[in-house]
């Protein structure tokens, strides 16, 4: 079975639907714009991080399943492939960032620079040209371990290769270690830059974590929508549902985790550098985000995975959740970046335009590369061992 005969309509409907939503986040933006009387930047750089953390943790999630294993994996295996495809989206999309330096970043105003003996001091790192080298290197860099990746799961297709599957496990572990190095210096660049006298040394890892969990959460529910009620998918043994609903609650507990543990040595550390970050989003009407966040992005998840066996072992249920998050992810997200820009408190048509979108262009792209491939792979070694084989069914 194909992707398309499994979706079916509901693949068609999606795209219409991603469609109508990149219109209207066009017109919120561009309202935005002629209200504010000028392009929305920081709202454009909200909605590519969500977008770019999705695209970037679909790479590293399959990078998990191909060193780990496991059943669960497959269920969501074709539209983690379908979303690390999308990377060499996310670097067109750079462009607009590139564009508008300036209004985004500090360190990218002479003006700016020149009174600043730390930023003068940093301007070997912290440029232009050197910015836009990294971004695009590295995400080069991704877009050849995914099509490495891809090409040799694909040889599965046809036959069963030893040889590959362990070319794919190797795979599988380095590219998780290289993406968390490069990952580090992608957030370091398009996020922590925004207020260059401050710093995180976790903040690599916090946002590894937190891509995880955007990803998990949005391959979740776009499965549950498309593929959760069909007979086909209520074959798939629960177990792998729950395994997946697992994962997930460890992407909430390793979030806030890292989340805590930053908030903690930075205040521990107590200087002005650091603190000052976080006193920002404390005042100005800043402080409700910061108080939504821990009850609806932790704890309200934390509890229904915890506890929940049955919403895990239900696709729709599961999948219900999983917007829940993708909701609070993208609070959280505005949370890191609309500070920088505003002391108060603030939630604009563009803001709500940009990541609208971005994800109309993502969502229709992507339903486009998810169709037609077999949903799980006729001869990978791995498969007769987790799934049920019809009989008179051949897996090679």
């Amino acid at each position: 079975m194909t992707t398309t005969e499994l979706y079916g309509s509901r693949l068609v409907r999606l795209k219409s639907i991603a469609g109508i939503m990149a219109v209207f986040g066009l017109a919120f933006c561009v309202l935005g714009a002629l209200i504010n009387k000028g392009i929305p930047w920081s709202s454009y750089l909200f909605g590519y991080l969500f977008w770019f953390g999705v695209s970037a943790g679909s790479l590293g999630l399959l990078c998990l399943h191909h060193s780990v294993g496991g059943g669960w994996g497959y269920i969501i295996r074709r539209p983690l492939e379908a979303g690390a495809r999308l990377i060499p989206l996310m670097i067109v999309l750079l462009i607009p960032i590139f564009l508008g330096l300036p209004h985004l970043y500090p360190w990218a105003r002479p003006d700016v620079v020149a009174h600043d003996p730390l930023l003068m001091q940093k301007a070997h790192y912290l440029n232009t040209p050197f910015f836009i080298a990294r971004l695009v290197v590295i995400m080069l860099a991704w877009w050849g371990l995914a099509s490495l990746l891809i090409r040799n799961a694909a040889v599965f297709e046809t036959r069963n290769d030893s040889r590959v599957f362990d070319r794919l496990n190797k795979l599988g572990s380095a590219g998780m270690v290289f993406f968390l190095l490069t990952m580090t210096f992608a957030v370091v660049d398009l996020v922590m830059s925004l207020e260059p006298r401050w710093f995180s040394s976790i903040i690599g890892l916090l946002w590894v974590a937190a891509q995880g969990l955007s990803t998990l959460a949005l391959m979740l529910l776009l499965t549950a929508r498309l593929a959760g009620e069909t007979p086909p998918a209520q074959e798939v043994p629960t177990g792998y549902f729950r395994d997946l609903g697992n994962l997930l609650l460890a992407f909430v507990m390793l979030w806030a985790y890292m989340s805590f543990s930053q908030m903690l040595i930075t205040y521990s550390g107590n200087t002005t550098e650091e603190v000052t970050w976080y006193v920002q989003r404390f005042h100005g009407g800043w402080e409700w985000v910061s108080r939504i966040l821990i009850p609806f992005h932790f704890a309200l998840p934390f509890m229904l995975l915890l506890v929940g066996s049955g919403i895990k072992r239900s696709p729709r249920r599961l999948g219900n959740v999983a917007a829940f998050i993708l909701l609070m992810r993208l609070v959280d997200i505005y949370w890191w970046v609309a500070p920088s820009f505003s002391d108060h408190f603030g939630f604009g048509f563009a803001d709500l335009g940009a990541p609208m979108l971005i994800g109309g262009v993502w969502l229709t792209l992507w339903a486009g590369l998810v169709a037609g491939k077999t949903v799980v792979p006729q001869h990978d070694p791995r498969v007769e061992g987790y799934w049920p084989v019809p009989e008179g069914a051949h897996h090679g």
